[in-house]
């Protein structure tokens, strides 16, 4: 039993609906929806891939990382038979995982953004922004924190 469809050839032109006025519309329409979306990508870019991996990306990474290695010393303190000492390295390494959590990515609230003469590190707070956050770019780039916005400035008086 043959069948009577033949197999469509590369020459041929396709028999396909798309040339109706309604297609060719609705083809112009998406068209320009991609153009206009072109723009705005090209008008806003977004972030760079470096600001993008430290600000978001990297918190995944190091904190899987330091799961890892909490893991890793439970485990080996139950199985060297010293359970107890491995929970007091535990206590000691979250702590320290803590701190460099703060390190990198401790964003102040707006009141602390702003008062920044008012720092000092704590046994909490070791930074007073964290060293991959947009507030740590901006100083780094030249931008300075004033300490009062509406108020007078202390270099003022110096």
């Amino acid at each position: 039993m043959a069948s009577d469809a033949r197999p469509p050839r590369w020459f041929e032109e396709p028999t396909t609906e798309t040339e109706t006025p309604e297609a060719l519309r609705g083809l112009r329409t998406q068209l320009d929806r991609v153009a206009e979306e072109k723009q705005r990508a090209l008008a806003d870019p977004g972030p760079s891939w470096r600001e993008w991996w430290f600000h978001h990306a990297a918190k995944w990474y190091v904190v899987l990382a330091l799961l890892v290695a909490d893991l890793w010393l439970v485990t080996l303190g139950v199985e060297t038979g010293g359970l107890a000492f491995a929970l007091v390295a535990l206590v000691g390494l979250l702590y320290l995982e803590f701190l460099l959590y703060r390190f990198l990515w401790y964003r102040p609230r707006d009141a602390a953004w702003h008062a920044a003469g008012s720092f000092r590190p704590s046994f909490v707070r070791p930074v007073r922004y964290g060293r991959w956050t947009p507030e740590a770019d901006y100083i780094r780039s030249g931008g300075q924190i004033d300490d009062d916005e509406d108020g007078s400035k202390l270099h003022e008086f110096a």
